[in-house]
Parts: C-alpha cells; structure tokens; sequence
C-alpha cells in the first residue's frame, strides 16, 4: 500500500469517544446551535476534497452530505472509499439494500456508537484494524493501531476531543499519571483508560505523537456515516505522516472546560480551507 510509514512506525488513531456512547443530558449544547449551519452546508465535489484533506476535524462538515457524493470524493482523492469503511465498520456493502444511499444508514442494525455502550471501544478498534487490513497494512502492524480519544466531556456536555496519534508503546501496557485521579497507572489494552491520548510516561518516555485532531459534537457519531467517514479519513491520517503539535495545548484548554471554544477553532480550521464554492 503506498503511503504506509516505515515499519518501525507504530501509529495508534486516537478517535475514540466514538466508542463509550455517552450522550449528554436532554437539551441541545451551544456547540450544536453554533454548528447547525455547518451540517446543513451544501458542498461542492471541490469543496469536499478541500476538506477531506484538513483531515478528521472535517467531520460536522459532511452531515448533510449525500453518502453518493461523500465516497465519490474519496474515490476522486484516491483515499479510502466508504464502501470499504463500511463493510469493516458494519460488516455492509455500500451498495447493500439496508444502505439509505443518501443518509448512509443502516436499516435495522442496532446503535453501538454515540451511546454509553462501554463495548464500542472495543469493536471499533476491531473494526479499524479491519479497515487498515484491507488497505494493506501488514497484519503483524495493525496491532499498533487504537481508536480512543478524550470522553471527559461526553456525559456532561456532549463533546470529545478526538485525534490520531503515533503510539511508541504499541500494544504493551505503560504507566502514566492518570489525568481524572492524578495516581500513577498501568493501563493494558483491555482497559478503557489505554485509549486515551498521553504525552509521556511516568519515566518520561513519550508515548503519543499526535498526527491530527478534532473537537465533535458527540451526538454526531449515532450516524452509521458519520462514523464510516471517520473511520476512513482516520486511515488517510495514518497514511500521511503529518503531525499536529498542537494538540497538547488544545487538550489542556480542554481539561480546563474550554470545550466550546476548542469546537469552534476545530471548525474554523476548516473553514478557512474550503473555497468559495
């Protein structure tokens, strides 16, 4: 597969509160007022392409796009098709019957993520690794992909803080400062807390390198496409070998309850990328 980074790169997509379905209590965010407009942007094929490349935070963008013209423009970009996003996210050809063509939901499959289902995690990072495999990645690599992300937010506001991050760890267990408890912890990769992004270890080895980042509306991700798109341009930012050290400032402002202002500087990168028309 072309793109692929050394072998000796090990990346962990760190996307995750997809994964712990917590949805907000009733009533509608400030972010989801200040986004309306943007899921109900009509955009152009350029348009898509021009997000596409500014990575996961294009996400809100896509909502009142077409399933058609999404994976077309992915096939334009010759990045990953939806169609191969959902056949390893849902086990669901594009093409297949239950497939709303223009929602891009699942007739009667059963909701997973967006809601407080503490197994998503862990049939996502599945499902991922699945995508990758079928992008070419070696199998004795995709070990080293997670899906995870900061769901500090996701009961109480109903936002998270996603990113794809480079794990130097891989699959082994490391020790960290925990950011809820403040105690030292080993997290293994059958516990939740492994799939949260870390800077550094207790020994002050780095773990994470983030590659790219997004603030969502966590609600967003009970779309099946929503979640096939993420999915897909998650793999793009694997293949790209770019990095976001901004990050780590982002997610401290998000610690410190900055999570509106966090959602919009996600978005207005964006923004600023697509033209005109």
């Amino acid at each position: 597969m072309k793109g692929w980074m050394s072998q000796r790169t090990a990346v962990v997509v760190v996307l995750g509160s997809l994964l712990f379905g917590c949805a907000g209590p009733g009533g509608q965010s400030g972010f989801e007022t200040f986004a309306r407009g943007v899921a109900g942007l009509m955009l152009s094929p350029l348009m898509i392409v021009a997000g596409l490349a500014q990575g996961i935070a294009f996400i809100p963008y896509t909502v009142g796009a077409s399933l058609a013209d999404l994976n077309r423009a992915l096939l334009d970009a010759q990045a990953v098709s939806l169609d191969d996003s959902y056949k390893a996210t849902f086990n669901v050809p594009l093409a297949d019957s239950r497939v709303n063509q223009q929602t891009g939901e699942i007739a009667g499959a059963d909701g997973l993520y967006g809601r407080y289902r503490p197994e998503a995690i862990f049939e996502a990072n599945k499902a991922f690794q699945r995508l990758l495999i079928s992008q070419g990645m070696p199998e004795d690599k995709v070990q080293y992909y997670v899906l995870a992300g900061d769901y500090s937010y996701a009961w109480s506001r109903g936002q998270i803080l996603l990113a794809v991050v480079y794990r130097h760890p891989g699959k082994q267990s490391f020790r960290v400062t925990s950011k809820h408890t403040g105690i030292t912890t080993t997290f293994r990769p059958d516990q939740r807390g492994w799939y949260e992004p870390y800077a550094r270890g207790v020994d002050g080895q780095v773990i994470d390198e983030v590659i790219d980042w997004a603030a969502l509306e966590y609600s967003l991700l009970r779309q099946d496409k929503v979640v096939a798109t993420l999915m897909a341009i998650a793999a793009e930012d694997v293949k790209s070998g770019k990095r976001a050290h901004d990050f780590w400032q982002a997610q401290q402002r998000w610690s410190m309850g900055a999570t509106a202002q966090i959602m919009q500087e996600s978005l207005a990168k964006v923004k600023e990328a697509l033209p005109a028309s």
